[in-house]
């Protein structure tokens, strides 16, 4: 056995992949399981669960396909309990901006409700060092000028948004807005830099905001910058035909 502790059970022979996927997902409630760990080898799994190496195939996979799996090739290979599934959130959000679940529009609106959110968490706990580690992750955003360096800009504009989030506290929020950023980012990396240029002033007052450690203050600046960047995306067009969402 690959750890010599978490031992799993024969599957029930109806739907055997749902059996190992359900414990799977139990022993993570119960932390046998826990982020970083390895999974038995599929022989090892299958003697385990009672089924053939393709049952337990098909369930890693599936477990993937969850993010809750990740697969490293290679002789320290094999299938590992991932630490962050933002990946698989950001990809339900974008099938779901492909069907026509939702709406661009909405994807704003919930970026909104979370940033907000986050800035006023960042002001009540940030400290004057941090302040003034995220000020300087402005100055290498403005150190990218030119056209060419949009996506570098960009970049680290997230780099910002990342470490408010860390100040912030909250992993949950900061689990949910990751996906968010990566795809407005996008939009911004779509229509290039001629709209967006607000955002120093922006970063000026959020970080003046969180200075003064007042969460109305960051939260109104948030909130004020990212409904006036909608406004102006749909002025642009920059929604229009954008992973077949709607505004």
């Amino acid at each position: 056995m690959s750890d010599g502790t978490v031992r799993f059970e024969p599957a029930q022979t109806k739907r055997a992949f749902d059996s190992i996927i359900d414990q799977v997902r139990e022993r993570l409630r119960e932390g046998t399981l826990r982020p970083g760990q390895k999974l038995p080898s599929e022989r090892e799994f299958a003697v385990q669960l009672g089924v053939s190496r393709n049952t337990v195939r098909e369930a890693v996979r599936m477990l993937e396909i969850a993010g809750l799996v990740s697969l490293k090739k290679g002789a320290s290979g094999g299938a590992f309990i991932t630490s962050d599934n933002s990946d698989a959130l950001a990809q339900g959000i974008v099938d779901g901006l492909t069907l026509g679940t939702f709406t661009v529009g909405e994807l704003m609106e919930a970026r909104i409700a979370l940033d907000t959110a986050i800035a006023r968490h960042a002001a009540a706990e940030i400290t004057p060092a941090e302040v003034e580690e995220l000020r300087a992750l402005v100055e290498v955003a403005r150190g990218y000028a030119t056209e060419a360096e949009w996506p570098d800009r960009l970049r680290s504009h997230l780099a910002f948004e990342e470490r408010l989030g860390q100040i912030a506290g909250n992993p949950i929020l900061r689990l949910l807005n990751a996906p968010l950023l990566e795809l407005t980012s996008e939009v911004s990396l779509r229509i290039g830099p001629s709209v967006g240029e607000a955002i120093w002033v922006a970063r000026e007052h959020l970080l003046d905001a969180l200075s003064h450690n007042d969460p109305g203050a960051a939260e109104r600046v948030v909130r004020d910058y990212l409904e006036n960047l909608h406004t102006s995306w749909l002025g642009h067009g920059a929604y229009e035909n954008f992973l077949g969402g709607e505004a």
